[in-house]
């Protein structure tokens, strides 16, 4: 088996481009984000359980608990959530990835993920263009 090697300079670039776009993130969502929406999470995150719950449903939802994490710290950074309601919506998106993974656990691979993903992705398609 070949080993392959370290590139640093590719590191370096892909580094590069993850805090480029955290940056524009950052003002993307100071751009969008207006009094209401920072209402919205605010009201979502602002008990210590709140905010768990909501990482866990958001997670369960979206399937990714690192594009939570990163949502929330582009929010930090915007200065739209504060560093203690922060991390509860980090707990919570962990919880969220073991919570699917435990649903996977019980379920196994018996459900056909195309019968309900279609719908909601014709539904998402439908809600872009309208």
């Amino acid at each position: 088996m070949q080993e392959v090697p370290f590139d640093f300079w590719m590191f370096l670039a892909g580094l590069g481009i993850f805090l480029f776009g955290m940056r524009h993130l950052e003002e993307g969502i100071k751009g969008l984000a207006g009094k209401s929406f920072q209402r919205i999470i605010k009201r979502f995150t602002k008990r210590s359980w709140k905010g768990i719950l909501t990482g866990t449903f958001v997670t369960a939802i979206l399937q990714s608990s690192s594009m939570v994490t990163l949502l929330v710290l582009a929010f930090l950074g915007a200065g739209m959530l504060s560093l203690k309601n922060a991390l509860g919506v980090v707990l919570g998106a962990n919880l969220g990835t073991t919570f699917t993974a435990w649903i996977v656990a019980a379920l196994g691979f018996k459900m056909n993920i195309a019968d309900f993903s279609f719908p909601l992705l014709a539904l998402g398609i439908l809600s872009y263009l309208f």
